[in-house]
């Protein structure tokens, strides 16, 4: 929080900005507030949800709990790496991304794999 010295009564502009700290103090600690919340909803996202390499902005949708090394009924696997990696083509045309910590979806053949590098967490 700012402090102010009181201002003169005849310094106007002293005392207009008095007034819009003590006007604003409110708003800022909402705002910061809002960003503390959206920080903590976007650390328990990553931690939690499940994400396509491919497409890293939104999570993918899953009907239940899903544990880290399950296959999936389509062949895919969710992993978790211990390691970020920016770019890796996996056959043609297919570039992925990770963040180390995230699930993702990944299709079995590119999880072995993960596996045999040491790049996959394990419990």
């Amino acid at each position: 929080m700012t402090t102010v010295n009181r201002p003169k009564p005849t310094d106007a502009t002293g005392r207009a900005r008095a007034k819009a700290i003590k006007e604003n103090t409110a708003e800022l600690q909402r705002r910061q507030d809002e960003i503390t919340t959206i920080a903590a909803a976007e650390s328990y996202s990553m931690q939690n949800d499940v994400f396509d390499p491919k497409q890293v902005e939104e999570p993918v949708v899953v009907d239940e709990v899903i544990l880290v090394g399950a296959d999936l009924a389509d062949g895919m696997v969710i992993v978790r790496l211990i390691t970020d990696i920016e770019t890796m083509a996996w056959g043609y045309g297919n570039n992925y991304s990770f963040t180390a910590g995230v699930k993702y979806k990944v299709p079995q053949d590119l999880a072995t794999h993960l596996d045999s590098l040491g790049y996959l967490y394990t419990m």
